[in-house]
Parts: C-alpha cells; sequence; structure tokens
C-alpha cells in the first residue's frame, strides 16, 4: 500500500539546532538530506548505500562511514535494511491525524452548514429532491481523500504570477491543501483571491499563509450568501453511482463538471480515488463545450 506524499513538515529550529550540536558540517549535511527523504516517503527508507551517497552527493564510503556514526550516536535506527528516525515517525504520524482532523472538522462544519440552510420539503418536493444518500452528502464529504500536490502547486504559482509569491514559499501547499481538506473549493475561493491580493501587492508574499485568512472570508461569505435559498438536490456519491457515470465517462470520453466537478485528474476531482483508472480523465472533453458547440453550429 502507498503511502500519502504531503510536501511539507512542521520544523522546529531550537529541536534540530540542539539535535545536530556537536556533529561536523558534513554530518549535519547527511542527517538533513536523509531526514528529508524520510518525511518525503512519510516514512522509513530503503537503506541502499549508493543511491543514498548519490543523493547526498558523497562518495559511497564517506557516506556510509556518516551513517554508521549517525546511527551510533542514535539520530537514525537501521533495521531490517530500512532507515528511519524516530522522532520523524512521530511528527509524521501527527501529521497525518492533523489532517484526519482537519477533514473530520470540515464535513461537521458543511453539515452544519447544510442542514441550517435547507429549507424544509414539501409533500410535493421530498419525492423529488431528497433520498437517504443525499442526506449524507456534503460538501467535505465529497473532496478527495488524496489532494493532488503537484497540481494544486501548478495552479496557485499560476494565479500568483511572476511577483507574487517568495520562491522558497512556493514549494509549502500545506496551508493551502488544510483548506481544501476543509471545505473550501480551489477555483471558487482559493484562486479568485489570490489573484486578487496579488494585483494590489507591492512586493511578493512570504509564504501561501499570508493568503488564507483572506481565502476563509471569502469562503464565508459565499457560505452566507447562500443560506436561505432553495438548495439543489445533493449529488449522489455512493461508489455504485459514480462507477455508473465512469462507465459512460469512458465510453463517451466527455465528463459533465457541472454535475459532477472537476474531472478525474485534476485538482478537487469529487471521484473516490479507489475507483479510478490510470488513464481516467486523459483525453476527456467536458459536455457543456460538447453542447455549447453543437447550439453555435
Amino acid at each position: 500500500m502507498s503511502r500519502p506524499h504531503i510536501p511539507y513538515f512542521d520544523f522546529y529550529p531550537a529541536d534540530f539546532m540542539n539535535g545536530v550540536r556537536g556533529l561536523s558540517a558534513q554530518e549535519v549535511g547527511v542527517y538533513t538530506m536523509i531526514l528529508c527523504r524520510i518525511y518525503e516517503e512519510s516514512g522509513p527508507i530503503e537503506f541502499h548505500p549508493v543511491r543514498l551517497a548519490t543523493y547526498c552527493g558523497m562518495r559511497e564510503n564517506a557516506f556510509s562511514k556518516i551513517i554508521t556514526r549517525l546511527v551510533d550516536l542514535g539520530k537514525f535506527s537501521l533495521v531490517e535494511g530500512m532507515l528511519s528516525n524516530r522522532r520523524a515517525e512521530a511528527e509524521i504520524s501527527r501529521r497525518a491525524s492533523k489532517l484526519k482532523i482537519n477533514s473530520r472538522a470540515g464535513k461537521a462544519s458543511a453539515q452544519k452548514k447544510q442542514q441550517i440552510q435547507q429549507p424544509k420539503p414539501t409533500d410535493v418536493q421530498r419525492p423529488f429532491n431528497h433520498t437517504d444518500t443525499d442526506t449524507k452528502a456534503t460538501l467535505s464529504s465529497v473532496a478527495p481523500a488524496q489532494p493532488d500536490f503537484d497540481a494544486i502547486q501548478a495552479k496557485l504559482i499560476e494565479a500568483a504570477g511572476d511577483n507574487g509569491i517568495q520562491p522558497h514559499g512556493a514549494f509549502i501547499v500545506g496551508p493551502i491543501v488544510e483548506l481544501i481538506v476543509a471545505g473550501v473549493d480551489l477555483e471558487t475561493d482559493i484562486l479568485p483571491v489570490i489573484r486578487s491580493r496579488v494585483a494590489r501587492m507591492s512586493r511578493p508574499a512570504g509564504s501561501w499563509s499570508y493568503f488564507v485568512q483572506a481565502i476563509r472570508e471569502a469562503y464565508e461569505r459565499r457560505i452566507a450568501a447562500g443560506k436561505g435559498l432553495v438548495q439543489a438536490p445533493q449529488l449522489s456519491t455512493t461508489d455504485e453511482d459514480w462507477s455508473r457515470r465512469l462507465r459512460f465517462a469512458r465510453q463517451q470520453r466527455m465528463w459533465s463538471a457541472a454535475e459532477f466537478g472537476p474531472s478525474p485528474g485534476q485538482p478537487g476531482c469529487r471521484v473516490p480515488s479507489h475507483l479510478l483508472e490510470p488513464l481516467d480523465g486523459q483525453g476527456w472533453g467536458d459536455i457543456a463545450d460538447g453542447r455549447r458547440a453543437a447550439n453555435a453550429a
């Protein structure tokens, strides 16, 4: 089972400085590089001296001596050919738990808002716009369980433009991912706010965290604006329904973003990942585009 790829981790400078005190500069370099690989892989990594030495830009003999010393000092553990660090494993577990908590909180918040906004249906409306399955569907419950970090990062950088974000800050998308997991929409809430703020900035933002508060406020305004409106029927999100939609899309090579959200392979795709095939979404058109073309003909 593959481990989730989460391209950021919490860093505590005081703890790190205390942990490397007494190490040579070369040892600190190897220690840092291997730690980053462990975080990148979200767990222990295979101890392959040649490969890791190349990764660290060193000769194998020099690398092996440093790793042996770091293991002897308790900086790393080497068990059954896997290299790890106890603190890193704890932080990785804490990071995963934090994302799960944020996801649950987002689902609860969206469900509460949905209950507030949903008007009580009349006897005539009820058969047409309500099912037991629909009651369980909320904004966050259909959000992607495993966001595509690379695609999200590309869209963020495109929205910020050349001078909207410092290069070192552009790679840490964690604050934005947490918003998406909580139910904030990338296309509707996040990207427009970034474009708007960047247009008024005199210097680049240091990180994506700079935009978080404005994004939250925009999201809350959008949710508040929808209160009191008659809600459209909720999209059924059972595996059976998604499988049926996917079968049609694969046959027709078409997807309806207006009905089902972003197509497979796009940020914010609602389809459960375990139902997707590697080529899903590639070369698919949008049904709405086809209809517009037909009407224009």
